[in-house]
């Protein structure tokens, strides 16, 4: 068998492993690279065309390429969901999503903001999907999502640098 057929053979067989087996994916924004990290029995990933083994599996969105746009200093704060913290719908957004993680709230920033926290979580993107009470209107701060209420209060309250994508 030539170079090519078996080139072609193991495309093929890592396209078909992938629906078999796939548990979840997530794609790049539009921004970035063009790329598809595989979350399988086997740890592969696919990007560009290329098969690579053990990838790593982020719990939300990286990026290693989008200049910010802007930075500010802002409070950063933490929530969870849980009816003391939010409404009563404690899994639901302001912008009507389920939460998970990399999803934010602020009442400065609009829906949809992506915004990097370099010092805290490195490369990790948030989006801005909910918002915070009312008390909250026009200051300088933010709340990230946690799953539990236990991890959002040993996040505590921090300022730090935020890079508007």
């Amino acid at each position: 068998m030539n170079i090519n057929k078996r080139f072609a053979l193991l495309i093929a067989l890592a396209g078909i492993n992938f629906i078999f087996t796939a548990k979840s994916a997530t794609l790049a924004t539009a921004d970035a690279v063009p790329s598809i990290t595989v979350n399988s029995a086997q740890d592969m990933a696919i990007s560009n065309g290329a098969v690579l083994a053990k990838a790593s599996f982020p719990e939300a969105e990286t990026s290693y390429y989008i200049k910010p746009k802007k930075t500010v200093e802002m409070i950063v704060t933490a929530y969870s969901s849980s009816v003391n913290q939010t409404d009563s719908t404690p899994y639901v957004t302001a912008s009507g999503t389920f939460v998970r993680p990399g999803v934010a709230a602020s009442n400065v920033l609009p829906f949809g903001t992506k915004f990097r926290i370099p010092e805290i979580f490195g490369d990790t993107v948030f989006t801005i999907e909910d918002r915070m009470n009312k008390r909250y209107n026009g200051k300088n701060c933010m709340d990230i999502w946690f799953e539990s209420r236990g991890k959002a209060q040993s996040f505590g309250r921090q300022i730090a640098q935020i890079e508007i994508l």
